[in-house]
């Protein structure tokens, strides 16, 4: 079972597993458990890994998939490629991802030195 997205709404959950079943993704919602705040979690899952890419395609990148829904659902999906997008930004200018950069650079350049 390969998760999508979280929600603390179960009617939000259930919208957008409709809204994916209608694009011919076979998906479910489940009672996943508990937040840190005490509200119950409902969890959109595909059971298998070939409409796993499919299913992200869809929530993070198709415009056509959010013009099909409703505008309340539709803002709360921007939200989440928001913070989709916020998170890889956040990723590729970390401090590790920078240190490793100028090391492989400085690497690249001794080694276009030292082989001249």
């Amino acid at each position: 079972m390969y998760t999508l997205l979280d929600f603390t709404n179960k009617d939000f959950a259930e919208y957008f597993n409709s809204a994916l079943r209608r694009h011919g993704l076979d998906s479910y919602v489940f009672a996943f458990g508990l937040g840190p705040d005490g509200e119950e979690i409902f969890s959109v899952a595909c059971l298998n890994a070939s409409e796993l890419q499919q299913a992200r395609y869809l929530i993070y990148s198709s415009r056509y998939f959010l013009n099909d829904i409703h505008p309340e659902a539709a803002e709360k999906l921007r939200e989440i490629r928001k913070r989709h997008a916020q998170g890889i930004l956040e990723l590729a200018t970390s401090r590790p991802v920078i240190i490793f950069s100028v090391l492989a650079l400085a690497a690249a350049t001794l080694g276009y030195l030292l082989d001249l």
